[in-house]
């Protein structure tokens, strides 16, 4: 069974649920897919904004739009307290690029 938290935010009740493991792969599938938003520039160690919407409800747009950086931390700690293995997963993607990265940087170009 999936759990669920509830969390407060000035007037606003929001509702977060722990993914299945269906929706991490449904969602992994779409992020390739998605563009950059800000708040992925904002939080760039957090999960995606497309898990975030998924987990809350609340669309990309809606959590840019009504949502200011300070109230998005919250949502998004919500989030990632609910859904840890999702969260760790995507911080091991994060170093895995990295690491992929570094080495392709520091390759000397092949010689014809």
């Amino acid at each position: 069974m999936q759990r669920t938290k509830t969390i407060t935010i000035g007037e606003r009740d929001i509702t977060i649920k722990e993914l299945s493991v269906a929706q991490i792969r449904d969602m992994m599938d779409e992020m390739e897919k998605e563009k950059i938003t800000t708040i992925d520039l904002l939080f760039p160690d957090s999960l995606p904004p497309v898990a975030i919407a998924g987990s809350t409800g609340i669309s990309v747009k809606k959590l840019e739009e009504d949502f200011s950086p300070s109230e998005l931390k919250q949502v998004i700690d919500g989030v990632e307290n609910l859904n840890p293995f999702f969260a760790n997963m995507m911080s091991r993607m994060a170093k895995i690029g990295e690491a992929v990265l570094k080495e392709k940087a520091s390759t000397p170009p092949a010689v014809n």
